[in-house]
């Protein structure tokens, strides 16, 4: 508390002012704290641009393990002593983070793997930490988006991350769900995970070689080499491009936390295995046409894969998205795909949970703008994170909340456009992923479900065509004879009562005032004796409610004035 004071920490997050004082505060309190500033720093639809640009800036500043606290970690772990599992084990880590350290080691049958050993103590620190912030969560209502995105389950969004990442054994169950799902497509490889020596503590993989991809990116070349590495960094952020959107519409599983340390670009030598392999492409129909009739043949198309590879790493933070979802994420990218504001407005709606009344034509009129001014951009020309916040308070502002998996969903966007806008700023996301939307939708749609709803909606039309003639006729004769009742409907038709209601009940304050005003001036005239400066002091209190009354109203019509203005 004496920290978040001192910083003015919760003030600052309220008003998105002074994200420097914010991330000094998060990097004083430790641990848990960066970690949270860093979860935060990809959430475009919480904080503003600059206040994430800040947040990226922490850093990880712990000092590492000895070795002898590593081997006891994993020996009272795994229950086996260290030399049982590794024929060699590196003492000093080659990465080091707020959770723990990373270890180059061999195992007995000859595999380089890299462990990775939590920091004693952590989980207690991390769970105490949460414990405190979940006390000061109350004085986070003060943050303007309170009422539409939910305090505590960002909270709870951040506790599940952060106790995900303490449980290695969660992070070895998505590894090797990834690798069952990406290693080999293309280019793509992931590590494999020996779940034999996995433990909540201690995490054993396979060790990927390569560096990441923003050294890659960063790396000087000589000039007679650049075109060619241009076309490789294209189809580098070509593929990488393509796989996420197959991750998202396809697995409806997703790396979460794709920033530029987690992928890695690794460059086989031509003894390696794999420096000679091919790449199914497609399978192919082929049907002849012959006199005697036609035949038809499938086959597959190859083509060699370049002595190169991308590698994903660290599965602490998936995403998961179900059938309901990814079909709903199908229609925003088709409608965008086709620009027609109104279908990618009716998509947006159908994605988001509506927590209040929703104005459809003015949440249309609000994000036809934006959507014009970003359609068909690369993503050089677009920043995601401003777009998606962009989008995000046009939802705010429409009582519209986006679900917890799509809120995930765009913090990975948000970071995944880092690095292909390092790699290759002039892909356009939008364009190479509707294919996989609309491939999506084809495979998945009930062809034979919806021929037969679409059978029975003719039906019915058929049915009520010839209805139609007398039932103009009986609409004409109502007309005719008066009978007609037209229903009127006003936008915002409470908000107006409201303030119709409040013009009377200033009125009616106003008539009040009058009375008591004349009232009083009557009861300070009155002289009768004994009781008259009782009676003129009851008129002096009169003039007093009065005066304070009126005060009261003119402090009120001013401060409205000045909060339209």
């Amino acid at each position: 508390m004496k920290v978040f004071l001192s910083y003015n920490v919760l003030p600052n997050i309220a008003k998105q002012e002074h994200p420097e004082k914010v991330r000094e505060a998060f990097e004083e309190l430790g641990p848990t704290f960066i970690k949270i500033g860093q979860m935060l720093s990809v959430r475009s639809d919480i904080l503003t641009p600059r206040f994430i640009g800040e947040l990226k800036k922490l850093q990880d500043n712990v000092k590492t393990d000895t070795f002898a606290t590593v081997k006891q970690t994993i020996e009272e772990e795994t229950h086996l002593k260290l030399t049982d599992i590794f024929e060699t084990f590196e003492e000093l880590p080659f990465a080091s983070a707020s959770m723990g350290q990373a270890h180059k080691a061999t195992l007995k049958n000859g595999k380089e793997v890299a462990v990775k050993v939590q920091h004693p103590g952590i989980k207690e620190e991390i769970n105490l930490d949460l414990s405190l912030f979940a006390k000061v969560l109350p004085l986070i209502k003060h943050i303007p988006e309170s009422n539409v995105v939910d305090p505590k389950e960002i909270f709870l969004e951040i506790k599940t991350s952060l106790q995900n990442e303490l449980n290695s054994l969660k992070e070895a169950e998505n590894g090797v769900a990834f690798y069952k799902k990406n290693n080999g497509w293309e280019i793509i490889q992931t590590p494999i995970i020996y779940r034999d020596y996995c433990t909540e503590k201690v995490l054993v993989m396979e060790f990927m070689q390569g560096e990441s991809i923003r050294k890659f990116v960063q790396k000087e070349v000589v000039s007679k080499e650049s075109e060619e590495r241009k076309q490789l960094k294209n189809h580098l952020g070509n593929v990488l491009v393509r796989n996420f959107v197959k991750q998202v519409f396809e697995d409806g599983f997703f790396h979460a936390d794709p920033h530029p340390g987690n992928i890695l670009v690794r460059f086989l030598e031509p003894n390696e295995e794999g420096y000679h392999a091919k790449n199914k492409v497609k399978d192919i129909q082929h049907k002849k046409e012959m006199k005697q009739g036609s035949i038809g043949f499938n086959y597959t198309e190859e083509q060699d894969l370049p002595p190169y590879r991308l590698v994903y790493l660290d599965f602490g933070m998936m995403g998961y998205l179900d059938e309901t979802m990814i079909h709903k994420l199908t229609n925003v990218m088709d409608s965008l795909y086709g620009n027609n504001v109104k279908n990618i407005g009716r998509a947006i709606l159908q994605l988001c949970n509506q927590i209040g009344p929703v104005d459809e034509e003015h949440f249309f009129e609000e994000l036809a703008p934006l959507l014009d001014e970003n359609y068909g951009a690369s993503v050089g020309d677009l920043n995601l994170q401003t777009l998606f916040f962009r989008i995000i308070a046009i939802c705010h502002q429409n009582n519209l909340q986006a679900p917890q998996e799509v809120t995930m969903l765009i913090k990975a966007i948000a970071t995944f456009e880092g690095v292909i806008r390092e790699l290759a700023p002039e892909i356009s996301l939008i364009e190479i992923a509707t294919p996989f939307a609309k491939k999506y939708f084809t495979e998945k749609i009930d062809w034979q479900w919806e021929l037969k709803k679409a059978g029975i909606d003719l039906l019915y039309s058929a049915k009520a065509a010839p209805k139609i003639p007398s039932r103009v006729l009986d609409v004409l004769d109502d007309l005719s004879k008066g009978k007609s009742k037209i229903n009127l409907e006003l936008k915002k038709q409470n908000e107006l009562m409201d303030r119709v209601e409040r013009m009377m009940n200033r009125l009616v304050m106003g008539l009040i005032l009058s009375a008591l005003i004349i009232g009083s001036s009557m009861l300070v005239e009155f002289n009768a004796g004994l009781t008259s400066n009782f009676v003129s002091v009851l008129g002096m209190i009169g003039y007093a409610i009065a005066l304070f009354a009126i005060l009261f109203l003119a402090v009120d019509i001013w401060k409205k004035g000045r909060r339209k203005k």
